[in-house]
C-alpha cells in the first residue's frame, strides 16, 4: 500500500491549479509518491488532441477516422524532423559477466532504435533480462527465475551486471557528482548476498544504496517495473498471441500509470472516512470539558473569598524565604573570612618559597662554580704531578748513577790500598837485597846508592809537587761545575722568557688584529651561537652570556690577574629555568661551543654593607657591569665586592699582616708578569698563591688601545728582561770557558811534572841498572824491581781510575742537586695547587651541603605551599557551595517574591511558627474548597485550555477534512480527464497503425467492466464491422496486437522501450510490415530508445543511421554434435 507523503499545503495549492493546464502522461502515475523537486520529463502530445471530442460513449466511426486522420496527419508533420536522441535517461551499453549462458557480454547500444538478433539460444533475451535486474527490478518479474542465484552461470560462483546510463545535456542527474554518464553495476553470488554500486563517469564509487538508484530511475522515469517498458519473451507472447480482454486492459491500465493513482485516491478516500467517524466521539468530550471549565469556575469564586490569610500567608512565607537567605549570608561572610586568611597565608607562604628558591638557585650557582674551580684545579694539577713524575725519574736516574760510581770508586780504593800494600813489602825486599850487595861489594856500590836514593827522593819531590797540583784539581773541577750550574740554571729563565716574549708577541697581535672584535677570547664558534641565541624565540627568558661580554674593565693593568682568577666564568651564560639551560646546552653541542650554564634570576641583590673601606680598590669598583644577573653570579661565586687590589705586593703584604681588613676575603697584587693572591689563613698569618699570567685575548671588555699599549710596555720590560739574562748567560758562558782553560793548564803543568818524574826514574833506574850490574845482576833483585815496577804502574792506573770517579761522580751529584731543587720547586707548585684543590673541593662538599639544605627548605615550603593551597581549594570549593547555596535560596526567596527587611531580632524560626499557626487555618478552609487557591486556579486554567483546545482541534480537523474532500474530487476529476485523453489517443494511435496496410478497426475499451478488446477489418470496404482478433488469421492477429501494443507506447512517457521475440509467429509479410510499423513508430516518438529482440534476420530493414544492428554469437554450452554415419 503507498504512503502518503504529501504536505498538506501542496493539498491546498492542488485546489488552485487550473484544469486547463498542459498535462504529461509521464507525470500520469501517482504525484503522491513523487519529490515535488523532480522536474517533469517527458512531454507526450496529448496537448495535440486536448481539444477533440473524447467522449467515451461515442461510437460513431466517422468521428473517430476524422480524429486518427487529423491525429495522423499532426504526425506526419511532426516526424518530418529528424529524430535526435535524447541527452540523458538511455542506456549506452550492457555488460554481464556470468550471467545466464554468457561468461563474458558487452552491448553497445544506440541512442535511437536497436535491434538485437542471433541465433535461438544465443542468450538474446539474457540483454533484457540484465538490464530488468541491475536497474533494480525483481528476478520474479523476468519470468525466467524465482532468485538471482539461478542467473548465475553454470559452474561461476559470482554474477556481476552493468550498465552504462547517458547523463548528459542540463537535465542530467547530478552531474557535477557523476559526469556525462552513471554507470550501474550490481553483483550477487550464490550465497545469496547481492549488493549495487553507482560509479561516476570515470569509475569512482558515488553509493552502494539502492534507494539512490531508486532515485535516479524515478529521475528519468525509466520504469522498470512497468510490463510496458520491458516486455520479455513470455510477456511479449503472451500479449501478442494469448492475452485476453481483461488481461489487455490490465496491461492498459497498468501501463500508462493510472491504476496507482486510482490506488492512492483511494487510499486518500478511506483516510478522510476513517478520520470523519472520529467527530461525534471527540464533539462528545468537548461537551464534557465544557462541563468540567464550567465547574472549576465557581470553586475558584468561592475561594477567592479567603484572600485575606492568603495574603499574610504570602507576608510570612516572604519574610521565612529572605529570613534564610540572610542566615545563609551570614555563614557565607564568614567562610570568606576564612578564605581570606587563608589567601593571606598563601601569599606569606609563596614569599617564603621566592626567598628559598632565591636561595637555591645562589647555593645551585655558588656549587656550579666551585664545581668549575674545583675542575680549574685538577686541570692545572695533572701536567704539574706528570712534569714531577718526570724529574723524579730524572732525578732517581741520576742518583742511581751516582750509587754506581761510588760502588766503583770504593772497589777502586780497596785495590789502591792493597796495591800500596804491595809496593811497601817490594820495597823493603829491594832494600834488604841492596843491603846484602852493599856488604859484598864495598863503597862504590854505596855511592851509586846514595845517587839512587837522591834520585829516588828527587822522584818523590816531584811526586809531591805532582799530587799537590792534583789536588788543585779538585778545586777547579768544583769551580767549573758552579760555572756549568749556572749557566744551566740561566737556560730555563731564558726559555721561559723567550716563551713570554713570544706570548705576549702573540696577544699583541691578537689585540691588534681583533680591534672592533670582542670575541677573539672565547672558544670557537662563540660567535655563531649568540646569533643563534639572538634569533631564537623558543626560551623563556633570553639567556645572559657570555658573561664576559657584559663586563667593563676600568683600569685594563689589572687584565691579566682578574682574566685568570675568573677563568672559565666570563665564558659562561646565565638562564632562568632548567628548560632554557637543556636548550641552550642543545644549541652549543650543535655549534661545537661547550660554556658552562648557571640557572640564576632577576632579584637584586644589595651587597653594600659586605664592600671593604672606600679608599680600597676592588674587583667589583674596577669592573663596569651592565646586567644585574652577570652582577649577581659574579659577587655569588667570584666575590669581587671583597677581593680587593692592590699593586705593590710587599704594600699588599704589609696592610693585611697589620690587621684583619674587615669584608675582604683575598687580595690580589702584582708580581713580575703576573701576580699574587693573598688570604687570610684558618691558624693566623697569610696563605700566598703565585697567579699565572694569563695568555690569550682578554675577554671583558676594555679599551683596546690602552691593552695594546700595556702590552706592548710588557713586552719592553721582558725585553729588557730578556737582555739582562743574556749577559748574565755569556757571563756564565765565560765562566765556563776560564774553567775549562784552568783545567787545560792544570793537565798541561801535570804531564810536565810527570815527564820530570819520568826522567828522574830514568835516571834512578840507570843507577839502579848499573849497581844491579855491578852485582853480578843478581836474578832475585831484578825480579823484586820488576814486581815493583809493574805494581807502580797498576797504582798509576787505579789512581787515574779513581780520578775519573770522583769527577763522575761529583758531575752527577751536580745533576741530583740541580734536579733536587727543580723537584722542590715543583713540589712547591704541587703543594700549593693540592691545597687550592683541598679547599676547593672543601668548599665544594661544604655548598653541596648547603644546597641540600636549600633545597630541603625549599621543598618543605613548597609542599606547605600545597597543603595550603590545598586548603585553599577547599576553603573556595566550600565557598562555592555555599554561595551556590545563597544563590539557590535567593532564587527561591525571589519566586516567592521581592526583598524584604526583617525586623532586629526575629529568627527563622519564630517566622516559621507564625506561618505554620496560618497555614493551618488557611488549609482547614481550603479543605472545604478541595485545595488551595493556587491549585483552584491551575485546574480552572487547565480544564478552560482543554476546552478551548479540543474545541479548537475539531475545528482544525473538519476544515482539513473539507479541504481533501475538495481536492480529491478535483483530482478525480483530472484522472478521469487523464484516462479519456489517454484512451482516445491509444483508440487515435491504433487505428493509425491499421492504416499501414489498409487495415481499419478500432480499440473497444470499457472503464467499467475493465474489458480492451481490438476490433479490425482487413480489408478496406466499410461494408463490415470488423471482427475479433478470434477470426483473424496468425498472421493478421500478431500485426493488429503490435498496432495495439505502438498504440499504447504512444501513451506511456518512459524513455526507454524493449521488446523481445515480436514477430515469432509471423509470416514474412506481416513480419516486414510490422518491422515497417514498428521503426516508423520509433522515429517519430521523439528521444526515446528502442530494443527490439528478434531470432530473424534484417537484410530487409531500412538500415539508416538511427538503427543499430546488434548481432549475438552462440555462446559456448559444453555441447557435443552427435556424430551420425551414414551407410
Amino acid at each position: 500500500m503507498p504512503v502518503l507523503k504529501r504536505s498538506r499545503q501542496s493539498l491546498y495549492e492542488d485546489e488552485e491549479d487550473s484544469e486547463e493546464e498542459e498535462l504529461g502522461v509521464g507525470r500520469a502515475h501517482s504525484e503522491l509518491r513523487q519529490d515535488n523537486s523532480k522536474k517533469p520529463r517527458l512531454s507526450t502530445g496529448l496537448e495535440e488532441i486536448s481539444d477533440m471530442d473524447s467522449s467515451e460513449g461515442s461510437t460513431d466511426e466517422e468521428n473517430e477516422e476524422l480524429q486518427a486522420s487529423q491525429y495522423a496527419e499532426k504526425r506526419r508533420r511532426k516526424t518530418r524532423q529528424d529524430n535526435q536522441p535524447a541527452d540523458n535517461g538511455i542506456i549506452e551499453s550492457v555488460t554481464c559477466t556470468n550471467f545466464m549462458c554468457h561468461g563474458y557480454l558487452e552491448v553497445a547500444l544506440g541512442p535511437l532504435i536497436n535491434f538485437v538478433i542471433g541465433h535461438n539460444g544465443s542468450g538474446k533475451s539474457a540483454v533484457l533480462t540484465a538490464i530488468t535486474i541491475c536497474l533494480g527490478g525483481k528476478a520474479s518479474s523476468t519470468n525466467r527465475a524465482g532468485n538471482l542465484k539461478a542467473f548465475i552461470k553454470e559452474g561461476q560462483e559470482q554474477c556481476v551486471l552493468s550498465i552504462k546510463l547517458k547523463n548528459a545535456g542540463e537535465a542530467g542527474y547530478s552531474q557535477d557528482v557523476y559526469g556525462n554518464s552513471i554507470i550501474v553495476e550490481r553483483h550477487f553470488n550464490r550465497a545469496g548476498t547481492s549488493g549495487f554500486k553507482l560509479k561516476s563517469a570515470l569509475g569512482k564509487i558515488i553509493s552502494t544504496r539502492k534507494a539512490d538508484l531508486e532515485d535516479i530511475s524515478d529521475y528519468f522515469a525509466l520504469q522498470i517495473d512497468n510490463p510496458m517498458t520491458i516486455l520479455t519473451q513470455d510477456m511479449a507472447r503472451q500479449f501478442l498471441n494469448n492475452s485476453t480482454p481483461q488481461e489487455k486492459y490490465k496491461f492498459f491500465i497498468k501501463g500508462v500509470q493510472l491504476e496507482q493513482l486510482a490506488q492512492d485516491y483511494q487510499l486518500l478516500e478511506e483516510l478522510i472516512d476513517k478520520t470523519e467517524t472520529t467527530f461525534p466521539e471527540k464533539e462528545d468530550t468537548i461537551n464534557i470539558l465544557d462541563d468540567i471549565a464550567t465547574k472549576a469556575k465557581a470553586i475558584f469564586a468561592m475561594s477567592e473569598k479567603h484572600e485575606n490569610i492568603r495574603k499574610r500567608v504570602r507576608q510570612l512565607s516572604l519574610q521565612m524565604a529572605w529570613a534564610q537567605v540572610e542566615e545563609q549570608e551570614e555563614c557565607l561572610t564568614l567562610h570568606d573570612k576564612e578564605v581570606d586568611k587563608a589567601k593571606e597565608m598563601i601569599a606569606n607562604i609563596e614569599g617564603k618559597v621566592t626567598l628559598l628558591s632565591d636561595s637555591f638557585e645562589q647555593a645551585n650557582s655558588a656549587l656550579e662554580a666551585a664545581q668549575v674551580h674545583v675542575e680549574d684545579a685538577k686541570t692545572e694539577l695533572n701536567p704539574i704531578i706528570s712534569e714531577k713524575e718526570t724529574q723524579k725519574e730524572s732525578f732517581d736516574s741520576s742518583k742511581a748513577e751516582a750509587k754506581a760510581v761510588q760502588t766503583e770508586q770504593r772497589r777502586i780504593k780497596e785495590m789502591l790500598r792493597e796495591t800500596e800494600r804491595r809496593i811497601a813489602k817490594f820495597k823493603d825486599d829491594i832494600t834488604e837485597e841492596y843491603r846484602k850487595l852493599e856488604e859484598a861489594n864495598g863503597g862504590s856500590h854505596a855511592r851509586r846508592l846514595a845517587e839512587l836514593d837522591e834520585r829516588k827522593a828527587e822522584v818523590e819531590v816531584v811526586k809531591r809537587r805532582l799530587e799537590e797540583h792534583n789536588r788543585v784539581l779538585q778545586s777547579l773541577e768544583e769551580d767549573k761545575i758552579r760555572a756549568v750550574q749556572g749557566l744551566e740554571c740561566l737556560k730555563a729563565p731564558r726559555r721561559e722568557k723567550n716563551q713570554e716574549i713570544q706570548q705576549c708577541n702573540e696577544d699583541l697581535q691578537a689585540l691588534m688584529k681583533d680591534r672592533g672584535h670582542q670575541l677573539g677570547g672565547y672558544p670557537y664558534g662563540m660567535l655563531n651561537l649568540i646569533k643563534a641565541v639572538r634569533q631564537d624565540n623558543g626560551f623563556q627568558q633570553p639567556p645572559v652570556g657570555p658573561i664576559g661580554e657584559y663586563v667593563r674593565l676600568l683600569k685594563p693593568a689589572w687584565s691579566n690577574i682578574l682574566e685568570k682568577s675568573f677563568g672559565g666564568v666570563l665564558n659562561s651564560f646565565i638562564v632562568t629555568s632548567k628548560q632554557d639551560q637543556s636548550k641552550l646546552s642543545s644549541m652549543m653541542q650543535k655549534f661545537n661551543c661547550s660554556c658552562p650554564i648557571v640557572i640564576g634570576n632577576n632579584s637584586s641583590l644589595d651587597f653594600s654593607r659586605n664592600e671593604p673601606e672606600r679608599n680600597l680598590d676592588t674587583a667589583f669598583r674596577i669592573l663596569a657591569i651592565e646586567n644585574p644577573m652577570v652582577l649577581r653570579q659574579l659577587v655569588i661565586n667570584q666575590a669581587i665586592e671583597q677581593t680587593i687590589l692592590i699593586e705593590n705586593n710587599e704594600e699588599a703584604r704589609e696592610l693585611m699582616l697589620r690587621t684583619v681588613l674587615p669584608n675582604v676575603k683575598q687580595c690580589y697584587s702584582f708580581k713580575g708578569r703576573g701576580g699574587v693572591r693573598l688570604t687570610y689563613a684558618n691558624k693566623g698569618g697569610l696563605n700566598s698563591t703565585f697567579v699565572d699570567p694569563f695568555s690569550g685575548v682578554p675577554r671583558m671588555k676594555t679599551d683596546v688601545e690602552i691593552q695594546i699599549s700595556l702590552r706592548q710596555d710588557t713586552l719592553k720590560r721582558l725585553q729588557g728582561d730578556l737582555t739582562e739574562l743574556d749577559r748574565r748567560y755569556r757571563e756564565a758562558q765565560n765562566a765556563v770557558e776560564e774553567s775549562n782553560k784552568a783545567i787545560t793548564r792544570h793537565h798541561r803543568y801535570s804531564k810536565e811534572l810527570q815527564g820530570d818524574i819520568r826522567r828522574a826514574e830514568s835516571e834512578a833506574d840507570d843507577l839502579q841498572d848499573a849497581i844491579d850490574l855491578g852485582a853480578g845482576q843478581e836474578g832475585k833483585l831484578e825480579a823484586l824491581k820488576k814486581g815493583l815496577e809493574e805494581t807502580t804502574e797498576e797504582q798509576t792506573m787505579l789512581e787515574g781510575s779513581y780520578e775519573e770517579s770522583v769527577l763522575a761522580k761529583d758531575r752527577f751529584m751536580a745533576q741530583m742537586k740541580e734536579r733536587q731543587e727543580r723537584m722542590t720547586i715543583t713540589d712547591a707548585r704541587l703543594a700549593e695547587i693540592e691545597l687550592k684543590l683541598k679547599k676547593a673541593e672543601k668548599k665544594c662538599a661544604r655548598l653541596v651541603e648547603q644546597r641540600h639544605a636549600a633545597l630541603q627548605d625549599k621543598n618543605s615550603a613548597i609542599e606547605a605551599l600545597r597543603v595550603a593551597t590545598e586548603d585553599l581549594t577547599e576553603l573556595q570549593d566550600g565557598r562555592t557551595e555555599k554561595v551556590e547555596a545563597v544563590t539557590a535560596f535567593i532564587e527561591g526567596a525571589s519566586k516567592v517574591g521581592p526583598r524584604v527587611s526583617i525586623p532586629p531580632g526575629v529568627t527563622g524560626k519564630a517566622i516559621e511558627t507564625k506561618l505554620g499557626k496560618v497555614i493551618d487555618d488557611l488549609n482547614a478552609y481550603e479543605k472545604r474548597f478541595g485545595g488551595s487557591t493556587r491549585k483552584i486556579a491551575e485546574d480552572l486554567a487547565k480544564a478552560t485550555k482543554e476546552h478551548l483546545d479540543a474545541l479548537a482541534s475539531l475545528k482544525e480537523e473538519q476544515r482539513l477534512a473539507q479541504l481533501l474532500k475538495l481536492s480529491l474530487h478535483n483530482r478525480r476529476k483530472r484522472w478521469e480527464r487523464f484516462q479519456k485523453l489517454i484512451t482516445t489517443r491509444a483508440r487515435n494511435a491504433f487505428v493509425l497503425m491499421l492504416s499501414h496496410r489498409g487495415h481499419r478497426g478500432k480499440l473497444a475499451i470499457d472503464h467499467k467492466t475493465r474489458l480492451l478488446e481490438l476490433i479490425v477489418q482487413p480489408d478496406e470496404t466499410q461494408t463490415s464491422k470488423g471482427r475479433q482478433t478470434k477470426t483473424l488469421s496468425g498472421g493478421e492477429k500478431s500485426f493488429s496486437t503490435i498496432c495495439l501494443l505502438l498504440a499504447l507506447w504512444e501513451a506511456m512517457g518512459a524513455p526507454v522501450r524493449c521488446l523481445d521475440e515480436f514477430d515469432v509467429f509471423m509470416d514474412s509479410v506481416n513480419r516486414d510490415i510490422s518491422m515497417g510499423l514498428l521503426i516508423a513508430a520509433a522515429r517519430g516518438a521523439m528521444g526515446r530508445q528502442f530494443i527490439f529482440i528478434t531470432p530473424q534476420g534484417m537484410n530487409n530493414a531500412d538500415r539508416k543511421t538511427d538503427i543499430k544492428i546488434i548481432k549475438l554469437q552462440d555462446p559456448e554450452r559444453n555441447q557435443r554434435t552427435l556424430d551420425f554415419h551414414r551407410e
